[in-house]
């Protein structure tokens, strides 16, 4: 009964929003404003995701997770909903700089998990950036730096290219910038603290961010670790304990079936193919993504394309698994 699950996008109009996504995908609402997030795997209300393919079409991800917990999220995941959310954003303008908090702060103040975060970037123009984390600077400088409209000085950026991947923490102050698509896998949170958004009149929120404000984190781009096979290469980027993210780098088939104890998502975000399952199959365009339930059956992917792989780990697992490949 359960199968590689397609989902209904939902598109979310951002101030920031542009029009890269038009270039993939031609299901993009006419709306006023511009279109800077679609949430493809989710089951939060403003962006529930329902199902596209199959005979669970037409369910939504949270009655789902609801009627076949086990099943869906896996052996060993203890959640009452589904714990992830996949999107992609499109940004045409600098996004506020901004910080998510952790679990513990969110639970008091917003009721829901805290937000860490990673980003794989599908797209980016000449001279794009992330700004990540600050710099020389203490508490009382970056806030005094906020208020007379000096940010610029204390904070880190970041030039990016495509296929750049990048970890970023619950606390960690950041900003997706201008010209740059990204896949992004979340904690399933809307939390956001905004500490700086370019005079566009937007709610800041400057005292709970600086609450939360790590000041002492900071990220690089992840360099992973490949491990190279005839049929496809594979790579670990990321390992925490709210999520993990690999890459599958398919040159021609990779075969796989879903893992009892937990599931995965694969997003397509570079190239195109095709998934076999049973007797039917699926297109994946690039930057298509696709549930795999924890008691999913077998499937093949065919094709020339890269795989985003998001899955909540089992840390002792995962690590073994790496240490037995560089020993």
């Amino acid at each position: 009964m359960f199968y590689p699950l397609k989902f209904d996008h939902k598109y979310i109009e951002k101030i920031w929003g542009g029009n890269k996504l038009q270039n993939y995908r031609n299901d993009l609402p006419e709306v006023e404003g511009q279109i800077g997030e679609s949430w493809d795997v989710s089951a939060q209300e403003a962006g529930m995701s329902i199902v596209q393919n199959g005979k669970l079409s037409g369910k939504s991800l949270k009655e789902l997770t609801s009627m076949y917990p086990q099943q869906i999220l896996g052996e060993e995941i203890e959640a009452e909903e589904f714990p992830l959310l996949l999107k992609i954003l499109d940004a045409q303008a600098q996004l506020s700089i901004q910080v998510h908090p952790d679990d513990d702060y969110a639970a008091k103040y917003s009721g829901e998990a805290g937000k860490t975060e990673a980003w794989y970037v599908i797209d980016a123009d000449e001279d794009s950036y992330l700004v990540i984390g600050t710099e020389d600077c203490t508490e009382s400088e970056f806030k005094k730096a906020v208020q007379n409209d000096e940010i610029n000085q204390y904070v880190k950026k970041i030039k990016v290219k495509k296929g750049d991947v990048f970890f970023i923490k619950a606390g960690l102050l950041h900003a997706i910038g201008a010209g740059i698509m990204l896949a992004e896998i979340q904690q399933s949170s809307d939390t956001t603290y905004r500490v700086y958004d370019y005079g566009r009149g937007r709610e800041l929120h400057l005292s709970k961010a600086m609450d939360v404000i790590d000041f002492k984190l900071s990220s690089e781009k992840r360099k992973g670790l490949k491990v190279c096979g005839d049929d496809f290469d594979y790579s670990y980027f990321c390992l925490n304990d709210k999520f993990a993210l690999d890459i599958i780098n398919v040159k021609t088939v990779y075969q796989d079936q879903g893992d009892q104890e937990r599931f995965y998502i694969l997003t397509v975000v570079e190239g195109s193919g095709k998934l076999f399952y049973d007797d039917q199959e699926l297109e994946l365009a690039e930057i298509d993504s696709v549930l795999i339930p924890a008691y999913s059956e077998e499937f093949r992917v065919e094709g020339n394309l890269k795989l985003m792989k998001s899955y909540i780990p089992d840390l002792d697992k995962n690590r073994q698994q790496i240490l037995s490949v560089v020993e």
